[in-house]
């Protein structure tokens, strides 16, 4: 009994600080995550990778983050813009072009606009808001390895 009530405290350190695991819901980020939507009920399981998640942030990184509209929800997307860039942003959001301002990023989702309420929606990010980084995907089985988020960058569309 000792042991299990020692164990507790590193667990929910580990799950807070260092990584957790994460279920995507949605078709957002169809079809590199949930792939199998038509198909299944289930879920894709990912490794949400959260120490140190706000730095060494690049385009095509997949974040988990704090929806700004839902401060309680966790969202997940693909950084398309880094601080400095200049995004071509799409409806609603009221302005046609915008530059990314210092300590945010611009985050989209791979099912395109329709499917996606995204930075298209509630504009740039604060990094502080960034949970963690998708490194692995855990569910399903067959689609199991790592995140190899730098093999799409195609998914990123061309900037302004």
């Amino acid at each position: 009994m000792f042991m299990f009530a020692a164990s507790v405290p590193v667990v929910i350190s580990f799950n807070t600080f260092v990584a957790e695991l994460a279920w995507i819901n949605g078709a957002s980020m169809y079809p590199f995550l949930n792939s199998e939507k038509d198909r299944t009920t289930r879920r894709d399981v990912v490794l949400n990778f959260k120490y140190n998640a706000q730095y060494a942030l690049q385009r095509g990184m997949i974040v988990t983050f704090w929806n700004p509209l839902r401060p309680e929800s966790m969202t997940v997307k693909r950084i398309v813009g880094l601080p400095g860039d200049v995004i071509q942003a799409h409806s609603p959001y009221p302005v046609r072009t915008v530059t990314i301002p210092p300590g945010h990023i611009w985050v989209e989702g791979d099912g395109g606009v329709r499917d996606s309420m995204d930075s298209n929606y509630y504009g740039p990010i604060a990094t502080g808001l960034i949970i963690g980084k998708v490194t692995h995907l855990l569910w399903p089985l067959h689609r199991a390895g790592r995140v190899r988020w730098w093999e799409h960058t195609d998914k990123i569309r061309n900037q302004a």
